[in-house]
């Protein structure tokens, strides 16, 4: 049974997939700068920190700090988190089924805080989550658990009745061999992948309101 949720929220809550795809050349194009390295594949899954370093480790930005990389890559994608991305299809229907049975709800995701929080509060759906949690603030990427452990820790649910939403391959394969329920959850993005995602969760679902929740 189902006693606590951890929500990604960039494909999974939001539709805002879009905003992330191909960051890397997107960044050095907004700033300028060309490679012969194949950045799009070599950058694909970094978090900005990781991002930063390897553009700097090949003398692409000359040196440049992580503060300004991270102004600078957040500056490309605020307007799409302030005035743009809308919440997906049945999210709302299926939090508030959630909260119906007093099951808390939290963030786990690799987005700054500052711009989940214009997001969801533009929405109106920030009071549907009790904790976020983040990446850069935990210094982890989502192909360890070290997210899910935090956020699970706040629940304080035992990790078999604590149900994680995902909609990309690297968390759902690195939540795949961990004790939590894994729930994938159709993105345009990541459809290629869909089949080999199918064979990793334990509830796999196009919309969530299709989930039924005395099933969990």
């Amino acid at each position: 049974m189902i006693k606590g949720a951890i929500f990604d929220m960039d494909g999974t809550v939001l539709d805002s997939m879009h905003l992330w795809y191909d960051i890397g050349p997107r960044f050095l194009a907004h700033i300028g700068v060309k490679t012969d390295l194949d950045v799009k594949t070599e950058t694909k899954n970094m978090l900005f920190e990781e991002m930063n370093n390897y553009f700097n480790s090949h003398g692409i930005t000359d040196n440049m700090s992580l503060e300004e990389f991270t102004y600078i890559a957040n500056s490309m994608v605020e307007i799409g988190y302030y005035d743009e991305v809308q919440v997906k299809p049945g999210v709302v229907e299926f939090i508030q089924k959630l909260k119906a049975k007093n099951i808390p709800i939290v963030l786990a995701t690799a987005t700054d805080r500052y711009l989940v929080k214009a997001a969801l509060k533009r929405n109106g759906i920030s009071e549907y989550f009790d904790e976020i949690f983040t990446c850069n603030e935990l210094q982890c990427t989502k192909q360890t658990t070290t997210i899910y452990d935090a956020a699970n820790e706040f629940l304080g649910t035992p990790k078999s009745e604590t149900y994680i939403f995902e909609d990309t391959m690297t968390p759902i394969k690195t939540l795949s061999t961990s004790e939590y329920k894994v729930v994938g959850v159709y993105d345009k993005w990541s459809a290629k992948k869909t089949d080999e995602i199918k064979k990793l969760v334990d509830f796999y679902v196009e919309n969530l309101n299709e989930l039924d929740i005395n099933v969990l």
